[in-house]
């Protein structure tokens, strides 16, 4: 069996607060190398998982991990944004509890061709749907100088922002940006270099802004956080993996919303939902993190957050 290369972060705390050692089935909605999958199966003789990824490639490092287990082991390449329509297909109404760990897969970060790295010089791609129209090449490349600002702003919330699309704007006039390595080299050198971060590289928020676009990662978010709790058994709960403050917010503001009774804005004199009910319970009201020991052992999980909410 091959030696895989994701650490599942926040385990003990996934296992604990969805309530695994109880049996049930469960949707790993990013079930990455299946690491969160393997915790899962093995914590109740009795749960079930459905595994889905729209990676082709790392969904099959998943089925290899979980060979041992798989009669109770259900894995779809899908996105998790047909949840409803996957567990239809299935037969399954509800289920106990949904995970979403929305970070990156460590498979990405090393795999030269996937175009994810800083430390790799491969093709600019990072479409973790290898199925997808839109590569961070087509952004670069073919996008109005004016789009590719408002993405590093709003997605990277880069301040160098004007002055790095300045500079791919020169450069592309000269030639195509085709690598990972030419463009990092490129923010680089927009940056002023007094001002370049101390233990990341300077090109970082960029590679985050443009991996967030060709994936449509915020937006996907958003439209799964309504649904996903609604196919919950009463008592389920639904845990969310964040890595960043763009994609925490989203899971906050969607997890509070699915917990009020009222939805109306302030500028209203008075409510107008009409006997809304609230469809959460939210269990985590700060998110949980990584404890030191785990720390120690997995440095990649020091912006891990986990936000759990109850379905009553």
């Amino acid at each position: 069996m091959r030696g895989y290369l994701h650490i599942p972060v926040l385990t003990e705390e996934v296992i604990a607060h969805l309530k695994c050692r109880e049996g049930g089935t469960f949707v790993d909605a990013t079930i990455g190398e299946g690491g969160h999958t393997l915790e899962i199966l093995r914590a109740s003789g009795q749960n079930k998982v459905i595994g889905i990824d729209r990676d082709q490639e790392i969904l099959e490092r998943a089925r290899e991990r979980v060979a041992g287990y798989a009669d109770r082991v259900t894995l779809m390449h899908d996105d998790f944004t047909r949840l409803p329509l996957i567990l239809q297909a299935l037969g399954i109404e509800k289920v106990d509890g949904i995970l979403l760990d929305l970070g990156v897969s460590t498979v990405h970060l090393l795999e030269q061709g996937r175009g994810f790295s800083l430390q790799q010089d491969g093709p600019l791609d990072m479409r973790m749907d290898t199925r997808g129209k839109v590569t961070a090449s087509d952004i670069v490349n073919r996008y109005p100088l004016e789009e590719i600002e408002k993405i590093l702003k709003g997605y990277g919330e880069e301040r160098w922002a004007k002055r790095i699309v300045r500079a791919i704007g020169k450069e592309r006039q000269q030639e195509k940006i085709k690598t990972t390595g030419h463009l990092a080299e490129i923010v680089s050198r927009a940056i002023p270099r007094k001002y370049h971060p101390r233990r990341l590289h300077p090109a970082t928020k960029t590679f985050l802004a443009l991996r967030i676009a060709v994936n449509e990662e915020l937006k996907k978010i958003e439209e799964v956080l309504p649904v996903a709790p609604l196919l919950l058994k009463q008592g389920g709960r639904i845990g969310v993996i964040s890595f960043h403050s763009l994609e925490d917010r989203i899971v906050k503001q969607g997890f509070k919303k699915l917990e009020s009774t009222c939805i109306c804005p302030p500028s209203l004199p008075q409510c107008v939902c009409k006997g809304r009910k609230k469809v959460l319970q939210i269990i985590t009201r700060r998110p949980l993190t990584a404890s030191p020991e785990e720390l120690r052992n997995n440095p990649r999980a020091r912006s891990a957050k986990l936000r759990v909410a109850e379905r009553v």
